[in-house]
């Protein structure tokens, strides 16, 4: 059950509503989110506080980590994979804000003894697929994709030598389709096959889920291990993980701030900056703040509380920034593409996604809108049970991969309703206002409507096909509009994001 400090913290911040209106942002200190140079002489205990909330916001993401990778220890392992059989469900805990149009296939990466050989199988079909690498902070520093037109076949998976990309290599350009080139020694791989529809196509997906293997492979330059394997001794904590990884970074008490830091101090032992040039200054403010050689000391009088709420200060003031975002018009918004998926030296946004959409996409893959026009000013819409919101769709949106809209609780996974329907999209049964299907003729044209209203007060028949529920009985929630393969009509303002209103429910 979410303690009313959590309920209250979503009300004012969730999904890039990004932050109570409240704050003294002239008092708050945005350092805390940036590596800062280590100081002159002996630190000073504002110092030593400051780096201690830098700490807490750039470990924060490997809570969610700790909760992605725990299930895989005891069902496959790591360098292994785990097929879901189908979607997401209102069960489903392994990522926040889950979708429900890909079926998922996990992998938790360990590169310290080996190298990893990653076969992806030939997607024939005109199916959207993405094979995303994530490094241990959550930053999807490359793909295979449908999107990307990348071919089938054989990847190699290594630890980073110089850059950070999806590379040919001369030395393997016979063996290897590419090089993956990690730049951390743990990390994830979140694969995602487009499911076109609930039946006949689950086995279509799970034949091509068992085509897919990763395999571990001798290194070319020793076989030396880098680092430790990664097993549940080295990530131990006494975290209830799926507790914490729903708590506001900034809103973490001092047991578990110690717990983070203390793994954290491990971990990034092995798992630098993706950024290599930030690797001194980000270990400095780490070693001020007590975390060096793999272990946390904490730095006397240390006050931890206090730590979590300068971290929580800081984390919303920069979040608030107005030049973190882009605007699509409509009051729909997401964070720029720096501040997307692959966050760089984003401290402040890759945290805020570790807890509101872990695992995002970088946005030449998927673009993820978020509403902000509410009455309250943030993400949250809000209906009574006898209120309904209505958002009107200009036309087709023009994605070369799909799109979906998925409605979310206040703890940021799937609303429980009785037509366990949890989003609505291209391959959904929209029909237009006069009744006929928006996507079978591919030529049809002009705007159409998706209804949220309370899950327990059930529409009229015409409207049943466009109904997304909402809570039964009324309540807070929030959406996602998923655009995978967007096209520059998103960002160039040529294609009108959808209008919201509120109104009345629609009863029969």
């Amino acid at each position: 059950m979410l303690s009313s400090r959590f309920l209250s913290k979503l009300l004012l911040l969730n999904i890039g509503a990004h932050f109570a209106s409240s704050l003294p942002l002239e008092s708050t200190r945005t350092s805390c989110c940036e590596a800062q140079a280590a100081p002159d002489g002996p630190p000073t205990s504002a110092q030593i506080l400051n780096a201690t909330a830098f700490a807490i916001i750039y470990g924060y993401p490997i809570l969610p980590y700790l909760q992605f990778v725990e299930p895989l220890f005891s069902s496959v392992g790591t360098n292994a994979i785990y097929n879901e059989p189908g979607l997401a469900n209102l069960q489903e805990a392994a990522v926040v804000r889950p979708n429900v149009d890909t079926i998922y296939s996990r992998v938790a990466v360990d590169l310290s003894h080996t190298d990893l050989e990653l076969t992806v199988p030939p997607v024939e079909d005109g199916r959207f697929y993405i094979f995303p690498f994530y490094d241990l902070y959550g930053n999807n520093f490359a793909s295979i994709s449908s999107v990307n037109n990348s071919v089938p076949g054989k990847y190699l998976l290594r630890r980073a030598r110089d850059t950070v990309n999806l590379k040919n290599d001369g030395q393997f350009s016979s063996q290897y389709q590419g090089i993956i080139d990690y730049p951390t020694t743990y990390g994830s791989i979140l694969i995602r096959f487009l499911l076109r529809n609930n039946t006949t196509d689950v086995p279509i997906v799970q034949a091509l889920q068992k085509q897919v293997s990763i395999v571990p492979v001798n290194r070319c330059d020793d076989s030396q291990p880098k680092a430790p394997a990664l097993t549940p001794t080295l990530l131990s904590t006494s975290l209830n993980t799926t507790t914490a990884a729903l708590l506001f970074p900034g809103s973490l008490d001092a047991t578990t701030v110690d717990q983070l830091l203390n793994v954290t101090a491990r971990l990034s032992a092995y798992d630098p900056p993706e950024n290599t040039s930030e690797t001194s200054i980000v270990n400095s403010q780490l070693a001020l703040a007590g975390l060096h050689n793999g272990v946390y000391t904490p730095p006397a009088d240390v006050n931890l509380t206090l730590a979590s709420l300068l971290a929580d200060k800081s984390l919303t003031a920069s979040i608030r920034a107005p030049s973190l975002y882009q605007n699509f018009g409509n009051n729909w918004r997401t964070f720029i593409s720096a501040a997307s998926g692959n966050f760089h030296s984003h401290y402040a946004a890759r945290a805020f996604i570790a807890w509101s959409g872990y695992l995002e996409l970088v946005q030449y893959e998927a673009l993820y809108p978020e509403y902000f026009g509410s009455a309250s000013g943030n993400a949250i819409m809000t209906v009574s049970a006898e209120q309904s919101i209505l958002m009107t769709f200009s036309d087709k949106p023009p994605v070369t991969g799909f799109w979906s809209l998925t409605a979310y609780g206040v703890d940021n996974y799937l609303i429980p309703n009785g037509l366990e329907r949890f989003s609505l999209g291209d391959r959904s049964n929209l029909t237009y206002p006069n009744g006929g299907l928006v996507y079978t003729d591919t030529s049809s044209n002009g705007n159409f409507q998706i209804l949220m209203q309370p899950a327990d007060v059930s529409p009229p028949a015409n409207w049943t096909s466009n109904w997304l529920p909402a809570p039964s009985g009324g309540g807070n929630f929030t959406v996602n509009l998923r655009w995978y393969g967007p096209t520059e009509a998103f960002t160039n303002g040529s294609y009108v994001h959808p209008v919201v209103t509120l109104q009345a429910a629609v009863i029969g």
